[in-house]
């Protein structure tokens, strides 16, 4: 393992009785449901039941749609989705190439789309990010598949002034996904002894601002000797540098383009020029994700570490519920399934980063926290801190 027991445990303890509240354990079962709601909604939509009167694959189904082509990806799994969790489908034959076929229609989900919404507000007005995330998905489904294909790419990427609040929401406001920030610096924080961090793909900021904001509280500024936070979208790194550099200006800083799905050098991330690779929810969109791994080892000094706080697939082939929107996204759906290791595109499986952890080199690989101990008391649990070692 890349972490001790004793910090295993200790992580694991704090995920259990600090940071997975009842009204995250809650929320993340009503989004499920809501989820599940919004695809019956675009299932009645799109008319899908007098579709698949006869049994056919998500490709045919995109075709007929007249969708740009691998929108069948995001066909493909909501369908099956669909056929796992309410049977409004049959679905048969080899995963990631199953046949669909129309079982029986959805009710009109409306009204439980509101009462559930309604469940959601009362949680706390952020959690409603993650109702409105999934409201954006389905308003813009066919839009993203069919007329705009470029049109969910430039949400994400900050192309898009008028949605800027709605991603920036949706990353950081969600308790949710801003669990995912807190989870990594926590893990993060505990390793950290001087040297270089580098950031992958910084986006709105969240992981910095769960880290920095945990080091102050302690005290431990001084554990960073220097901090990169890098991104695709220069609108992001110029914001988050606007935000950082005047929030804490005694740390060393370093702003800078980013692509992970480009090498290393060219890019100058020099090799063994950093201590810690950190990313939060992001290292899943590397289209090469064993090369991507190979750079991160080859950039780390020895005995560095990669500290990834990831959403993963508890079963292999699920659809996540925000995946409802992010398979609109052109990039999110371009990083595709690699053999055994990787059967799914973006989101791994904890076997599945272990596998690409050992494949890329490394010598140790930890997930955190203890899925297993966690799986009675939370079992739709979804969130967790991958760990390697050089």
């Amino acid at each position: 393992m890349s972490v001790s027991q004793e910090r295993r445990t200790d992580f694991t303890a704090w995920c259990r009785d600090e940071l997975f509240t009842p009204q995250i354990r809650e929320a993340t079962h009503l989004i499920n449901r809501y989820c599940d709601l919004q695809l019956a909604a675009m299932y009645r939509d799109l008319d899908l039941a007098a579709m698949l009167r006869e049994p056919k694959k998500a490709p045919d189904i995109t075709a007929q749609l007249g969708f740009v082509d691998n929108a069948s990806i995001a066909l493909r799994d909501a369908l099956r989705r669909m056929g796992e969790r309410s049977g409004t489908v049959r679905v048969e034959g080899d995963p990631l190439e199953e046949t669909f076929t129309h079982l029986k229609g959805p009710s009109d989900p409306t009204q439980e789309l509101a009462d559930v919404r309604g469940e959601v507000a009362a949680l706390g007005p952020d959690f409603t990010a993650a109702t409105d995330f999934l409201d954006f998905g389905r308003d813009s489904f066919v839009k993203s598949l069919k007329d705009d294909p470029d049109y969910m790419d430039k949400l994400l990427s900050g192309r898009m002034k008028d949605f800027a609040e709605l991603w920036h929401r949706a990353t950081n406001a969600d308790p949710l996904q801003d669990l995912h920030g807190a989870m990594g610096a926590r893990v993060l924080e505990s390793m950290l002894d001087g040297g270089t961090v580098l950031e992958i793909g910084g986006g709105t900021g969240n992981g910095a601002r769960h880290l920095f904001g945990s080091l102050e509280k302690h005290g431990n500024l001084g554990k960073v000797g220097k901090y990169i936070f890098t991104d695709i979208s220069m609108r992001f790194v110029l914001a988050s540098k606007h935000e950082f550099e005047k929030k804490y200006p005694s740390v060393d800083w370093g702003w800078k383009f980013f692509d992970l799905n480009k090498p290393f050098g060219p890019q100058k991330i020099e090799p063994e020029s950093v201590d810690v690779i950190y990313a939060v929810n992001a290292a899943h969109v590397a289209k090469d994700i064993v090369g991507f791994l190979q750079g991160c080892r080859e950039a780390l000094r020895p005995g560095g570490h990669v500290v990834f706080a990831e959403r993963i697939r508890m079963n292999q082939y699920e659809m996540a519920p925000r995946e409802f929107t992010l398979n609109l996204s052109v990039y999110h759906r371009s990083a595709p399934q690699k053999a055994d290791y990787r059967p799914m595109h973006c989101y791994l499986h904890p076997d599945n980063w272990r596998a690409v952890m050992d494949k890329a080199g490394f010598s140790t690989c930890d997930v955190l926290p203890d899925l297993d101990a966690l799986k009675t008391e939370f079992p739709d649990q979804y969130a967790a801190v991958v760990v390697a070692q050089k």
